[in-house]
């Protein structure tokens, strides 16, 4: 049996990469719908909207939902907290961008902390756990602010 903190690492560096790939290549009509309206015939208009579809929330928890499948397989309780505390800052992450993208940086921090000392047994487990769930929470917000940022 591997240490729990091991597991910690890996659950972070394999949930970070696989953020980091959906980064660079997940199709951006998966969450952002956008557009052109003509106003008044001539003068082009550009919209832009965050709507993630069911694709798009099933990839970015897709590391959780992994993580909670050995859980059921392995019974190591670190590999639990390792999923709750990467798939909750990923889902508050998709959720609140719906209502306001521009908050979802303090949700992600306030959510992440509260994994972590909630989860956590010592100070360094806690500190695991909080950076396990930011990072790929993170990068997910990356992902949905830099394509609101693009222009049509």
């Amino acid at each position: 049996m591997l240490p729990k903190n091991v597991h910690h690492l890996f659950a972070l560096a394999s949930a970070t990469a696989w953020e980091f790939a959906l980064l660079f290549r997940l199709p951006r009509e998966y969450y952002i719908k956008s557009g052109v309206v003509y106003i008044r015939d001539r003068i082009p208009s550009c919209w832009i909207r965050y709507s993630p579809s069911p694709l798009f929330v099933l990839l970015v928890l897709l590391p959780a939902l992994v993580l909670l499948a050995l859980y059921t397989h392995l019974r190591d309780p670190t590999l639990k907290k390792s999923a709750l505390s990467v798939g909750l800052p990923v889902l508050s992450v998709v959720l609140v961008s719906i209502i306001n993208p521009h908050n979802a940086l303090w949700v992600l921090l306030i959510i992440t902390a509260g994994v972590g000392t909630i989860l956590g047994e010592e100070k360094g487990e806690k500190a695991l756990l909080a950076i396990e769930g930011f990072l790929p929470g993170l990068v997910v917000l990356m992902m949905i602010l830099g394509e609101l940022g693009v222009a049509c």
